[in-house]
């Protein structure tokens, strides 16, 4: 009749989860919006599997007229991750039309959760896994391109965060215009390609300040900075913190 009461919520306020749902909604219709835009509302028709993501804003609710039948399962896991961090899904896709394979799938962990939960748990993970990979194996086969080609730009960046290249020249890499690569990275990766390349430099900062004795003027030119100044006001904008400060703060005793 209603959700359990840690995961209960009103309309008004939505709500957070720290896990991952696919939530079926074989009857009815209804609607849902969540972040990172969460003024787009998304109409919901039976067949429609909502996807929930961990720390992301959401809130759905069924039509007055028609009311909804949902049922929903909630996952953890490392094959989630993963499948998060390739862009194959996203919180800026959060409607499935999983129709009737994702219905069977549904149906089958119904009937053994009620039979007995624990007992069948490791069917039970199988089958999540499978309603996994439904959902990346409805991607069109050019979105897949699309979103191999946006981790790719996500490793050349992560792995030359000590040389930053420019981002024409990993777009050149990969054999698209600046602005295809800009389009495709933001649709995929939910942030510009300029931001990304900004946070990784800024994570690499932060695991030198903990675990190093380079200075700030050192890690700024190691990390590609034309100056220290420059380095540390990014640095304070995204953490909040001046390097030295943030190092105070978070420094690893070395030995």
């Amino acid at each position: 009749m209603r959700h359990p009461d840690d995961h209960h919520f009103v309309w008004e306020k939505g709500r957070t989860l720290q896990a991952y749902q696919f939530a079926l909604i074989s009857e009815g219709a209804g609607r849902m919006q969540s972040a990172p835009w969460p003024e787009e509302v998304h109409p919901i028709e039976a067949g429609d599997v909502i996807l929930l993501f961990p720390g992301v804003w959401h809130r759905f609710s069924p039509h007055p007229e028609t009311g909804w039948v949902e049922s929903w399962i909630e996952c953890r896991g490392a094959a989630f991750d993963r499948v998060m961090d390739l862009g194959l899904v996203s919180p800026e896709r959060p409607v499935w039309h999983g129709g009737a394979e994702a219905e069977a799938v549904f149906a089958q962990i119904g009937a053994l959760a009620r039979q007995d939960a624990l007992r069948h748990q490791p069917t039970l993970s199988a089958l999540s896994l499978q309603l996994l990979a439904q959902l990346c194996q409805s991607l069109e086969p050019t979105e897949q391109g699309q979103v191999r080609m946006v981790e790719r730009a996500r490793r050349i960046l992560m792995e030359k965060s000590g040389e930053p290249p420019s981002l024409e020249a990993v777009a050149r890499d990969l054999g698209v215009s600046y602005s295809t690569l800009r389009r495709l990275f933001r649709q995929h990766a939910g942030m510009s390609l300029k931001q990304y390349q900004t946070d990784v430099r800024i994570r690499r900062a932060c695991e030198l300040l903990r675990n190093s004795d380079k200075s700030v003027k050192a890690i700024a030119a190691y990390l590609g900075y034309n100056s220290a100044f420059h380095f540390s006001s990014q640095f304070r904008k995204a953490t909040g913190l001046a390097p030295s400060e943030w190092r105070e703060k978070n420094r690893i005793a070395l030995v």
